[in-house]
């Protein structure tokens, strides 16, 4: 019921990205960039000094940073200036949580315009069970995957191979899916370690859950885990950030 009432509004749905910093409706969510560089590692506490004065700063923005020996400060982590004050030579801030960083590790503190964030309600159009086969198929005649080959082709027609998918042959691994040339040929992210011989069984499955994590219109981020194909999540979202297990053709309608 839920995807014929939504059928109308599917006509004039964009397909949106997946995408740590831009929204769906395409806009970048930061504003007002200010990059700056810390010099001394921040390995405790909220509070950091930045070795210079840097007084664009102030209380709300958010922060990110580049991974480096510390792990990445990511929009979405939420890391927001909670105070700041300067001294003649440096700057001292401080956050609403903590994060480790590198020496000399660079920042870009910015504003969020969120009364100006468009929300949409999201359709999912592929949401694979975990550990579906597809059923088994053969492997190609004309084109053995022979030792460091990426390529295979299949006998039989299988427009249910995607990108991601792990390929098993007689239940041994033999690579993950990168790219799906047709529905007969695919690509492999690394070359066979050993040849598949012709007319063995392959199979192939997703190796995780398939999920699909959003940020809201309320700026949190939430994830979806198992999702139904064919209905629309029950959230008003703003952004997709990421997508597991062969989640796809999803659709915005706002």
């Amino acid at each position: 019921m839920i995807r014929n009432y939504y059928t109308e509004a599917f006509k004039s749905g964009i397909v949106p990205v997946v995408s740590a910093t831009q929204l769906i409706d395409g806009t970048v969510k930061s504003i007002n960039p200010i990059a700056v560089a810390a010099s001394p590692a921040h390995t405790a506490g909220v509070t950091m000094v930045l070795a210079t004065v840097v007084p664009s700063i102030k209380v709300g923005q958010y922060v990110t940073a580049p991974a480096g020996v510390a792990a990445a400060w990511s929009i979405n982590d939420h890391i927001i200036v909670e105070a700041v004050s300067s001294s003649a030579t440096n700057t001292t801030i401080t956050f609403n949580k903590f994060q480790a960083a590198d020496v000399n590790q660079g920042f870009t503190f910015f504003n969020i315009n969120q009364n100006s964030w468009k929300e949409f309600s999201l359709y999912i159009g592929t949401s694979p069970e975990q550990g579906n086969n597809f059923g088994s198929i053969t492997s190609g005649t004309g084109n053995l995957a022979a030792a460091a080959q990426n390529t295979i082709t299949i006998k039989v027609n299988n427009p249910y191979v995607q990108v991601g998918m792990s390929v098993y042959d007689d239940g041994a691994l033999v690579g993950v899916i990168a790219t799906v040339t047709n529905s007969t040929t695919f690509v492999l992210v690394a070359p066979l370690a050993a040849n598949i011989v012709d007319a063995s069984i392959l199979t192939f499955a997703f190796t995780v859950l398939p999920s699909i994590s959003v940020l809201t219109i309320d700026n949190q981020t939430v994830t979806f885990t198992n999702p139904a194909q064919g209905f629309v999540l029950p959230v008003s979202a703003v952004q997709i950030t990421a997508l597991t297990g062969g989640i796809s053709n999803i659709i915005a309608v706002n």
